[in-house]
């Protein structure tokens, strides 16, 4: 187990590289977008200021011709020569408001109205300015050309207006494009930091679906070798770790394994000796019994046979944990293996009152005829065992999805849903056990699970009302 060439060391490391990757794309286009809506707002403000400027001075140009006009009339018309220094001022500030105009427009039509406003107050003031005063005729005869002087200032306004008008719908444009540009910004963000996330969140969950898939294969009593942990080191360690317990779990089992072989070969020389011993007595080869010796000894009989049965059962679950070898199989009719089982049962059935109901919709199976006779026996003895007097039982058989599946139904307590990931384990007892019942060693069900494994099949508690319990046995057609 080794981390990846794209894995940092620490688990903690890869979560704050995510994070800060993720907040790059997001941060730089939040940067992009202050930077682009400033440059608008600056943008803004300039034209203000300068359309403001443009604006004013180009009306303080009209009210200069009017200056200059009315500076020009109290000169030569009531002959006061202190006038001369307001014509000469009027003229001044006319001609300085004009040159600062030249700059601020940009249009070409109002830049011509203006050289021209320029050229037309130049020469009405070299008329005009003081020295020698004109008569009244004389200017009266200028009044055209102040008129003139007046439709060019209009004019200039006009065009310095459409021309504010025309940078205000430019400059609208250019902030819709903005706005659009910046969408498509949030657009291609968007996916990205999707993506981003997407990639982070595979790397960062990766290791830990390893992990609880390698938890799970634990949970699920299965030794084999886990799959590798690629991930940061703290991750690969903690697979290691795992691993280490797979490998103790898997030295316990064998140990298990071994001290149920070797105490289930201890218990049956003092067992055999025993029931020779029983057997021994029940011949009266030591003398004559009463019937109350008769009774002990026919109590020591069922004892023995009884642990002599739980011996047996340790020794074959042993050995189908310790060789999972799958036999020789060959096609079992189903009803010759039931009516056999049923057999062996009847005395137990009868006592208890119940009633079998076989439904054998398939009518073999292919499996090995002792594995096969020992899960339905292990299966009736625990039906029979919790039935209700005067009880009914399933048995069931039917193709099934490349199978052929086999049921065993009871109508006893059931067992609780907590608890059926369980029954299968070795000496497992549920809480819903019958009063009256000797305890059992809670090893059938796991012969039946090991058996139905070697054979390729499975075992599994399943709902079927209106039956209680209802174990199913599958093999592979």
């Amino acid at each position: 187990m080794a981390a990846g060439p794209y894995y940092p060391r620490s688990f903690t490391i890869l979560v704050i590289v995510a994070m800060g990757v993720l907040i790059v794309p997001l941060a730089s286009g939040l940067i992009n977008v202050v930077h682009v809506l400033q440059g608008v707002v600056d943008t803004q403000r300039q034209f203000a200021r300068d359309s403001l400027a443009v604006t004013r001075d180009v009306r303080q140009v009209g009210e200069s011709v009017s200056q200059l006009q009315r500076a020009a009339g109290q000169y030569h018309l009531l002959r006061d020569a202190e006038f001369g220094e307001v014509l000469e001022r009027a003229h001044a500030t006319l001609h300085s408001r004009l040159a600062q105009l030249d700059t601020p427009l940009g249009d070409a039509a109002a830049r011509a109205t203006l050289a021209r406003l320029d050229r037309a107050s130049a020469a009405l003031y070299h008329t005009v300015r003081p020295g020698a005063f004109l008569d009244s005729a004389r200017f009266h005869a200028l009044e055209p050309e102040f008129a003139t002087l007046h439709g060019d200032a209009r004019t200039l306004q006009e065009q310095a207006d459409a021309a504010v008008q025309r940078d205000q719908q430019a400059l609208e444009a250019t902030v819709q494009s903005t706005r659009q540009r910046l969408i498509g910004l949030g657009l291609a963000l968007v996916p990205l930091t999707l993506l981003l996330a997407a990639v982070f969140s595979w790397l960062i969950n990766r290791p830990i679906r390893q992990l609880k898939a390698a938890i799970q294969q634990l949970g699920q009593a299965n030794l084999a070798p886990l799959p590798a942990i690629s991930g940061p080191q703290d991750m690969v360690e903690l697979g290691r770790e795992i691993d280490w317990l797979r490998q103790r779990l898997q030295a316990l089992e064998a140990q298990k394994t071994r001290f149920l072989r070797h105490v289930s070969h201890e218990l049956k020389t003092p067992l055999a000796s025993l029931r020779e011993g029983v057997a021994l007595l029940n011949d009266e080869l030591a003398g004559r019994l009463n019937a109350r010796q008769r009774d002990i000894v026919a109590i020591m009989d069922q004892g023995s046979r009884d642990l002599q049965r739980r011996i047996e059962e340790l020794i074959r679950y042993g050995s189908m944990v310790r060789e999972p070898v799958r036999p020789a199989t060959a096609e079992q009719p189903l009803a010759d293996v039931v009516d056999g089982v049923l057999a062996r049962h009847r005395l137990a059935l009868d006592a208890r009152r119940l009633t079998v109901d076989t439904q054998l919709d398939a009518a073999a199976v292919r499996a090995d005829r002792a594995q096969l006779e020992t899960a339905l026996d292990n299966l009736l003895s625990n039906a029979v065992r919790f039935s209700p007097e005067g009880g009914r039982i399933l048995v069931k058989s039917a193709p099934q999805a490349g199978t052929v599946a086999l049921w065993v139904c009871d109508m006893g307590p059931g067992i609780l849903v907590a608890e059926r990931h369980r029954v299968f384990e070795p000496f497992f007892q549920g809480s819903h056990q019958p009063a009256s019942a000797v305890e059992g060693s809670g090893l059938g069900l796991s012969i039946v699970r090991e058996a139905q494994l070697a054979a390729g099949g499975s075992a599994e508690v399943v709902d079927c009302a209106p039956w209680s319990t209802c174990f199913c046995l599958t093999w592979p057609v």
